[in-house]
């Protein structure tokens, strides 16, 4: 399983809106770090689960997020 590069804490997982189940991104729920489907995930790139659901107009909500899988 893949750790997160930020805290070192959590596996990285793939997640989506229960609101919008096309939008997947990967997320670990230890320090709230973000990265898209696209992007790698490193120290370099990625944002946090606040300003991800801002840059998509909508409010950040916990109960919105639905676990798929974690990251190999």
């Amino acid at each position: 399983m893949k750790l997160c590069p930020f805290c070192l804490q959590d596996v990285v997982w793939r997640v989506r809106l229960k609101t919008m189940p096309e939008h997947r991104f990967l997320m670990c729920f230890e320090c709230d770090s973000v990265w898209l489907e696209d992007q790698p995930v490193s120290d370099l790139v990625g944002t946090v689960f606040d300003r991800h659901m801002q840059s998509l107009g909508l409010a950040p909500d916990w109960k919105d997020i639905e676990k798929l899988d974690s990251l190999e």
